[in-house]
């Protein structure tokens, strides 16, 4: 199969994915208890005002009518307003506002965990049973299983209880500073644009904590993946080959049996960046970000139907993507992906 029979493919797929993504959404949302028309009126209301808000909310139809409307206005650009979280805003606005935050949290802590990720799990897969294999091996075992709001709180307790406390306890960025200006609406970015270089140092300052937290959780999976696939290829026969010719374990290593292994790594990290879409939401409540994941966990407090399911549609887009790429560039790296 051609490279491009196989994105056109990988395409197809992520579309019916995203669509069953908004159709499963749709009917979660519908079936969460409570009534959204209710937090919109007085506390005295009479039944004419209940079904007045109720038809402007679009909630008087059946609810496969509702569907066919939902699917049509998502699809062309019309995301409707916000029921009950911000009143009668437009989604995309709030969506606008509060992506780009989380985004730079994610892509930061994923680069960082691709790059130390490959590199150790090279280190333990070329060395197995090694001091370093093991030391690496128990590392992962330990963060495995850890939550990445339970790593934030542990590295708050850590800075509390030590006599330095430098890190900063919560939020993006310092209190008194201003916010960047929009130009971008990803505040690192806008920043640099700006000029304002104690801003951007400031941002980045503040995402240490969160960035740590989510490299740890992603981290652990691609060195893993990786150190098992460096185990398996420094056993090929091609590896034996290269080294009768003579050729020093170094440069197999990186020539030969680390180029065979990035693929796996970078499959894993296709799914570790679901992970951290989960993670997020915990994340930014915790530490008191206001992007997605806390724009997620109001809404659904709130009973925000609009805001809800773009927000997991948003989140459903981001993840396909990712997952599209890492996708592509193992089809680049090894051809019999696309084969197969």
């Amino acid at each position: 199969m051609s490279l491009v029979r196989y994105i056109i493919r990988r395409i197809f797929t992520s579309l019916i994915t995203i669509f069953s993504v908004l159709i499963i959404t749709f009917f979660i949302t519908r079936a969460l208890p409570g009534d959204p028309v209710l937090i919109r009126l007085p506390d005295r209301y009479t039944e004419e005002q209940y079904l007045k808000q109720m038809k402007r909310m679009g909630l008087d139809q059946p609810v496969f009518v509702q569907l066919i409307i939902f699917m049509k206005d998502m699809l062309t650009g019309n995301w409707g307003f916000s029921f009950t979280l911000m009143r009668d805003s437009q989604v995309w606005d709030l969506i606008i506002q509060k992506l780009p935050r989380s985004l730079e949290i994610m892509f930061i802590s994923m680069i960082i965990a691709i790059f130390f990720g490959l590199m150790l799990g090279k280190i333990a897969g070329a060395h197995k049973n090694s001091k370093q294999d093991t030391l690496i091996r128990i590392i992962s075992y330990l963060f495995v299983s850890i939550p990445a709001f339970i790593l934030i709180l542990f590295i708050l307790q850590v800075n509390i209880n030590t006599p330095f406390n430098i890190l900063p306890m919560w939020g993006y960025k310092t209190f008194e500073y201003p916010e960047p200006p929009v130009i971008t609406n990803f505040p690192l970015i806008d920043s640099l644009i700006s000029g304002k270089w104690y801003l951007f140092v400031d941002l980045l300052w503040h995402m240490i904590v969160p960035v740590s937290a989510m490299v740890i959780v992603q981290l652990v999976l691609i060195m893993r993946q990786t150190r098992a696939s460096m185990i398996d290829i420094m056993e090929q026969d091609f590896i034996l080959t290269a080294r009768a010719k003579g050729f020093s374990e170094k440069y197999i290593r990186n020539k030969h049996a680390f180029k065979n292994a990035i693929a796996p790594g970078i499959v894993a990290s296709g799914f570790g960046f679901a992970v951290i879409l989960g993670g997020m939401i915990a994340v930014e409540r915790l530490y008191y970000i206001p992007g997605m994941g806390w724009l997620f966990y109001d809404a659904t407090q709130w009973l925000d139907y609009p805001v809800i399911i773009a927000c997991i549609f948003v989140y459903s887009i981001v993840a396909i993507s990712f997952n599209f790429i890492t996708d592509l560039i193992v089809a680049i790296l090894d051809p019999r992906i696309r084969i197969k």
